[in-house]
């Protein structure tokens, strides 16, 4: 969910010209004015292929076209207190290798789709203080088939919640600071097999989605230069292990992660070009959590992420347009087999190399 399009998210957690802000830093709503609407729609193309250091033959590809749409109100309610509400896509994918390639044994295709209504509230201390919070109801819908297993379907509501303070001294500096409570979404799925093994009929899992603290900042070098910069600590040391249980005697099988906390690095710049038009870019920078060969796994195989940006604002009688364009280079993860409960190694050993296509606009009222 972006709210200053075309900035790599830079700044988004003192952006008070969207209501798309609220997501990441609801303190901001107390400088959005009486009432602000933000409208985003956003469709992306992902990219992942895997280049097989044994046998080149069963190198494989996925790709997905996505679409989205995203909704975000802010009210004034009194002289000091807003609410607000978002209602929009927050995470997901999809991604259908087949069943040729290297890993078709343990990932033929997966599909996870994350939607989340978070009304919140703010209340402005004074003209250069105000505080922000919120509750998240997360619903995710997960899906995934191997070439020898297709899990079904199945849904979860998780819940959460959301804290910001924002601080403006002067005109021309806003500091941010966030933060948005870890999610954990159960899934108990119904599992089909050729194998005709009446033992294997469900499985059961989890998917996290991590705590995050944002601090973001904006200053304004004169009235048409803003510059924007974004810090984001995603922690990602939780999730040690994705338990696998096929409802067997044998119990579950558990998948190593064992990866690291994230940081996100932002920066951007907002420039005014005449009376009706903006320039927008930014670049972001993600550590890797994960860099041993060993512990990727092939259903979400992660690096370094390197995103760059560029938009474009302008008017329409009452309503703020926002163009963006933003290309995510999801770099190359090395893999390697690894051993489960003591078995023979499984997964794959070659390189994962992914990249994500951005296209979108957001209407402002």
């Amino acid at each position: 969910m972006t709210a200053n399009a075309g900035v790599a998210g830079a700044g988004d957690g003192v952006y008070t010209e969207s209501a798309a802000a609220m997501w990441t830093n609801p303190a901001t709503m107390s400088y959005m004015g009486e009432s602000l609407t933000t409208i985003n729609l956003m469709a992306f193309d992902l990219k992942m292929k895997f280049h097989d250091a044994d046998t080149p033959a069963q190198d494989g590809e996925a790709q997905s076209y996505l679409p989205s749409i995203s909704i975000f109100h802010a009210h004034q309610v009194s002289e000091k207190v807003h609410l607000g509400l978002a209602l929009g896509a927050a995470g997901g994918s999809s991604l259908s290798y087949g069943d040729d390639w290297a890993g078709a044994g343990a990932l033929d295709s997966i599909t996870l789709n994350v939607i989340v209504l978070n009304p919140s509230m703010s209340y402005k201390i004074n003209d250069q203080w105000s505080v922000g919070g919120g509750v998240q109801f997360s619903w995710a819908a997960f899906e995934q088939t191997t070439k020898l297993l297709t899990a079904e379907q199945d849904t979860d509501w998780a819940y959460g919640y959301n804290l910001g303070v924002m601080y403006r001294p002067t005109d021309n500096i806003d500091l941010g600071l966030s933060y948005r409570s870890k999610s954990e979404h159960e899934f108990n799925m119904d599992v089909k097999t050729p194998l005709g093994v009446s033992d294997i009929d469900s499985l059961k899992t989890e998917v996290d989605v991590p705590e995050i603290v944002d601090f973001s900042i904006r200053y304004g070098i004169n009235p048409d230069l803003n510059l924007l910069g974004s810090i984001q600590f995603h922690r990602w040391s939780a999730w040690d292990e994705t338990v696998l249980d096929l409802g067997t005697p044998v119990g579950g099988v558990a998948i190593k992660r064992e990866w690291d906390d994230v940081w996100k690095f932002a920066i951007g710049a907002d420039y005014r070009l005449n009376s009706d038009w903006r320039l927008k870019t930014g670049f972001s920078y993600e550590t890797s959590p994960q860099d041993d060969p060993e512990k990727q796994w092939v259903d979400l195989p992660v690096g370094e992420q390197y995103r760059y940006s560029i938009g474009a604002s302008t008017n329409w009688d009452d309503v703020g347009i926002d163009f963006f364009y933003e290309y995510a280079d999801l770099g190359e993860v090395e893999s390697a087999k690894r051993s489960i409960a003591g078995g023979p190694g499984v997964g794959v050993n070659g390189i994962f190399d992914g990249r994500i296509h951005f296209l979108g606009v957001n209407f402002t009222i």
